[in-house]
């Protein structure tokens, strides 16, 4: 019987990866590492499904993918980042992004930016997804561990914002501005399970809502 930890790891070439707008311009060693990264987040989700989310390790994530430990901690810090696969990084790297967009661009060009990109790293294929959900829904403890995750990265997103906008009310409007990217990024979500549409699309079609008024006559 084929061992469930070590069975051979899927092509990391995934299915759909050509037809994915978030692989266009994308070079060879880029590409590589997106698909490197979703075949290390697959693996973990299917493991989660499989011993539940206490049992899995590292080594089984990186043995399930077919890849070394120490390529499994070049793309995640741990393997709950791994099991959630959303957001790259951590919350000192995501500021940091920002951080480099506010030099050249407007704040919400700026922030725009740094959550798209933040959603290439999302799959394109449903399956991922839809097994995602599954795994969410038998492991609680991951729901909390996403939601102080997402609240970290707010908090360092605001302070690098704050410190790019003038006035007293500085802070405030950069809280406001997070908080409002954020929820177009759920909209983005929600719009692309509803119409079975790309995300990156789902979410250029949401800001443009949003920034024609929406429901202005």
């Amino acid at each position: 019987m084929t061992d469930p930890q070590t069975s051979p790891a899927r092509p990391l070439t995934e299915p759909g990866d050509d037809d994915d707008p978030a692989t266009e311009g994308l070079g060879l060693r880029e590409l590589k590492k997106r698909q490197t990264r979703i075949a290390m987040h697959r693996s973990a989700l299917e493991l989660v499904a499989e011993h539940g989310f206490a049992q899995v390790t590292v080594e089984m994530i990186a043995r399930r993918a077919g890849v070394s430990t120490r390529t499994f901690f070049n793309h995640w810090t741990t393997k709950d980042a791994a099991v959630l696969g959303v957001i790259t990084g951590d919350s000192l790297e995501i500021s940091g992004r920002l951080r480099v967009e506010l030099e050249e661009h407007s704040p919400r060009e700026a922030l725009r930016a740094v959550l798209r990109d933040a959603l290439t790293a999302v799959p394109a294929d449903p399956e991922l997804r839809d097994l995602k959900k599954q795994v969410m829904a038998k492991e609680p403890l991951l729901h909390s561990i996403s939601s102080g995750r997402l609240l970290e990265v707010q908090a360092e997103m605001v302070e690098v914002l704050a410190g790019f906008l003038d006035g007293e009310e500085a802070r405030t409007r950069a809280v406001v501005a997070v908080q409002v990217g954020f929820a177009l990024t759920r909209s983005a979500f929600a719009l692309s399970m509803a119409k079975g549409v790309d995300l990156l699309a789902a979410f250029d079609e949401v800001t443009d809502l949003y920034d024609s008024g929406i429901i202005e006559a």
